[in-house]
């Protein structure tokens, strides 16, 4: 096998692929190197309960056909396919009553208004203002772009929605949703929404509230499972010559004359790198790989400085023999047809109480996150007539008492108490026989797993106002490149973030392709403004 190429790609999660099968199509010779056994990062799908029962481990509701990558590279053509749910969310609480999100935005304003009339038209104003027309595009269309300074979008965005849309940028997220709705379930509803996406409310995050209220109908359901993405990129990548190596570790970068010319792997073996190396890991391992003397102390002490999310996941995977059927259901038959499912919050207040626990080490009083079904869409993730069905309640990666190490002793008692919860809304969970297998995917887990979620922050670092942006992960890295030539950075901790859009790599992709003066096949995002 040749060890010699255009350029290695550190990482097989969606966007190290994508930026891999970007530059292969371009007529690079691309090698991408996966520490895993098979590639896939974030969209992995494992058969962790029983045979024939298929769970995906990390990401679940994907957006990858919302930019331009499902298209460009025709990912279709390599047996991928997703659907797309018109009742795409439902936020369940403990006296039955409901709100779903559907693709339609008049559906969802109709099951806003059985709390709130005049949320329900707020919610449209904002959807109209900010989903559509240029103010849409312009929220779509940066995602596949460089970031830009406040100044610069201060710039760009002139007249007064711009304004308007500055405006929510200098708040909070809960002040953003507080000051566009009335009733507590609908901000409840809202804020929960954001924070799935790992948000978090601190001033100068408001303006994630315009680009949540905006969309509807983004959320997809690969076939298969989540893994039948970065299958298809993969088989991008090796149409176009391209070589994964998986089960292999990078252990160092090779930089000589100041640029990035291959990489050791953890067996001794090298690759070299003729004309780029990018990785889509952490900034510390990123940094670590290469050197802090290459980097100079100012990236450095950015980069130590960087924040993980201050929040977790906990994911409950159940084999079942019949779907969970919500109490809920029974009153809005739109709850049973949902593709995201949220529980355990019930106002503004408990969510600020249940995150003020985690931020302690503790479990909140109530469980709160969201799940699915993905058999009521999918029957091929189960056996016949059989059901996978996942919740994704928000946890400490650390416990107070135990630290970290506490999730594997605790395993069986957690599970426990997430199932006892989830069955309040679902009872027959509670029947005998119904769950057939459960296994308890933890923070750690994630960690583990993917050790570049540091801590299990699934985003690839927090969404605050001094890591978003030109400023994520840092000021002086933040366009993709670094101080060492030839050295790209791919990943979710590059701006606009970790979700499964592809839009890192394909930011990445267009840098790298700038400096090597390729010719594109593939025609940029333009944003309008």
């Amino acid at each position: 096998m040749s060890t010699r190429f255009d350029g290695v790609v550190i990482g097989s999660g969606p966007n190290g692929l994508v930026t891999a099968a970007y530059l292969a199509k371009a007529g690079l010779r691309v090698a991408v190197v996966e520490r895993n056994p098979a590639a896939g990062g974030g969209a992995s799908t494992a058969e962790v309960t029983l045979p024939g029962f298929r769970h995906n481990l990390h990401s679940n509701f994907h957006a990858i056909e919302a930019g331009p990558v499902a298209r460009d590279l025709e990912l279709e053509r390599h047996g991928l396919r997703y659907i797309y749910p018109e009742v795409q969310h439902t936020f369940v609480f403990r006296d039955d009553t409901s709100i779903c999100l559907y693709a339609d935005p008049e559906r969802t304003a109709a099951s806003i208004a059985r709390f709130s009339p005049p949320d329900a038209r707020r919610y449209l104003d904002l959807h109209e203002r900010f989903g559509s027309g240029p103010m849409g595009l312009f929220l779509r269309r940066s995602l596949f772009q460089p970031p830009m300074t406040d100044d610069e979008l201060a710039e760009r965005l002139a007249g007064p929605l711009g304004r308007e849309y500055l405006a929510y940028r200098a708040r909070s997220l809960h002040d953003a949703v507080d000051g566009a709705f009335e009733h507590d379930s609908v901000r409840t509803v809202f804020k929960l929404h954001c924070h799935a996406s790992a948000y978090e409310d601190a001033p100068g995050t408001g303006h994630f509230f315009l680009r949540v209220v905006a969309r509807s109908g983004w959320s997809g359901l690969a076939l298969g499972g989540s893994a039948a993405l970065p299958r298809a990129l993969v088989s991008v990548v090796e149409g176009y010559g391209g070589t994964i190596f998986s089960g292999r570790a990078v252990r160092r970068v090779v930089v000589a004359g100041g640029a990035a010319v291959g990489v050791i792997l953890d067996d001794g073996e090298t690759i070299t790198a003729d004309r780029f190396v990018a990785s889509s890991l952490d900034p510390a391992t990123n940094v670590a790989l290469v050197g802090e003397e290459a980097f100079g102390p100012d990236v450095v002490r950015g980069v130590r400085d960087y924040r993980w999310a201050s929040w977790s996941i906990t994911t409950l995977h159940l084999a079942l023999a019949e779907a969970p059927r919500y109490r809920a259901a029974e009153a809005a038959p739109d709850v049973g047809r949902a593709y995201g499912v949220y529980l355990g919050a019930d106002s503004s207040a408990e969510l600020r109480a249940s995150f003020a626990s985690i931020a302690r080490g503790e479990l909140p009083e109530r469980f709160f996150g969201n799940g699915a079904c993905n058999t009521l869409f999918d029957p091929s993730q189960a056996p016949d007539g059989k059901h996978a069905a996942f919740w994704w309640p928000f946890a400490p990666y650390a416990l107070a008492d135990g630290g970290a190490a506490a999730w594997d002793e605790r395993r069986d008692e957690i599970a426990e108490r997430i199932l006892r919860e989830w069955s309040t809304y679902a009872p027959n969970l509670a029947r005998r026989g119904v769950v057939l297998a459960r296994h308890l995917f933890s923070p750690v887990d994630v960690e583990r797993h993917i050790p570049n979620m540091v801590r299990g922050s699934h985003h690839g670092g927090a969404y605050v106002p001094d890591q978003i942006d030109a400023s994520r992960p840092t000021p002086q890295l933040a366009h993709y490149r670094t101080p060492v030539a030839r050295f790209y950075l791919c990943g979710g901790s590059s701006h606009p973030g970790g979700s499964i859009n592809g839009a890192p790599g394909s930011n990445t992709e267009n840098a790298i392709a700038d400096d090597l003066g390729l010719e594109r096949w593939w025609t940029p995002v333009e944003v309008p403004g």
